[in-house]
């Protein structure tokens, strides 16, 4: 049975539009785990609200404010993370006026810097996120992750 969804061209572009700030989000903090520049720590922000909380619970904790936000990804994440590699799938993106949620299925690899030698370790899950609409765009306003990841026991 088909589900009818209404829709119309300014809702198509703003689905679109939180699509690319989705891929923006993964292609930067990819890059800055690399290499931590100051255009991207500046674009990482650019795609935040003010106020926004990023919320990986027990596996990565919970950072408040754009700032804190900034800091995690391109100050502390890179200490850690040699190489990232994030591929996001199967949104689900309902826009109400000027807020937005999003679901999106994620497929991650990363390389930590103590296994440089090893094969990158696969993370998957699901962003839950929210967004709003601002002067200047689109905003993330809430990331969380649900980490689904069959990991073996330690």
């Amino acid at each position: 049975m088909a589900t009818h969804i209404p829709c119309d061209s300014q809702m198509l572009a703003d689905i679109e539009a939180i699509k690319q700030l989705k891929g923006a989000y993964g292609d930067i903090i990819d890059r800055l785990v690399r290499k931590p520049e100051h255009e991207d720590r500046a674009a990482l922000g650019a795609l935040f609200t003010e106020d926004a909380v990023v919320d990986f619970q027990d596996m990565l904790g919970v950072y408040a404010g754009r700032a804190a936000i900034i800091r995690f990804f391109a100050d502390t994440m890179p200490t850690v993370t040699a190489w990232m590699w994030h591929s996001f799938h199967s949104p689900i993106i309902t826009v109400n006026g000027d807020e937005a949620e999003g679901r999106w299925t994620l497929y991650a690899l990363s390389t930590r810097r103590t296994e440089l030698h090893e094969a990158p370790a696969a993370t998957y899950g699901r962003y839950i996120d929210k967004y709003v609409r601002t002067p200047e765009g689109w905003r993330q306003s809430l990331l969380f992750f649900l980490d689904e990841t069959r990991r073996p026991p330690v």
